[in-house]
């Protein structure tokens, strides 16, 4: 950072703007690192547990269920993957997130967030949608739920499942 000269400034105060300065950029760096930490933390457990022995792109290239991934990690658990389980659940967001699928018949809400990101009150909708009027033949049907962001379903399109 550069700080021109300015007569009316003494070396002290301009040492203070510095110092402020710095603590501000420190301080900003620190809130977007805080708000990050989640996604951050599950990304790195899949790393730290699933990359060690697989490559990412293999892992991720087909999509799953819960129920699904749930029957990897068990598998690769059995083989010897390392890892607290909390890092098991981590990584099983991340591939969620990542490389999820959802039927969006029979999952509940909290998947339909996890999956295809929706928020908690669109995840409801759809859920009360189908218990009032059944199961949703396609996804037009799907895209008829009320006041649902249809746009946060058509980019996770390929990630749901009837």
């Amino acid at each position: 950072m550069h700080v021109t000269k300015n007569p009316y400034l003494s070396g002290t105060m301009r040492a203070a703007a510095l110092a402020i300065a710095g603590l501000a950029i420190i301080g900003s760096a620190a809130m977007a690192g805080r708000a990050q930490e989640p996604q951050d933390r599950a990304a790195n457990a899949f790393k730290r547990v699933c990359s060690t022995c697989h490559d990412a792109d293999r892992i991720t290239a087909t999509r799953r269920t819960r129920t699904q991934w749930d029957e990897v990690i068990e598998k690769m658990i059995e083989r010897g993957a390392q890892g607290t389980p909390e890092d098991f659940t981590d990584a099983e967001e991340y591939l969620l997130r990542v490389s999820g699928r959802v039927n969006v018949n029979r999952a509940p809400s909290e998947d339909l967030v996890a999956v295809l990101g929706l928020t908690p009150k669109d995840a409801d909708a759809i859920t009360e949608y189908r218990k009032a009027n059944g199961d949703f033949k396609d996804f037009d049907g799907l895209c008829k739920v009320p006041a649902i962001d249809t746009e946060k379903l058509k980019q996770q399109r390929d990630s749901i499942s009837f």
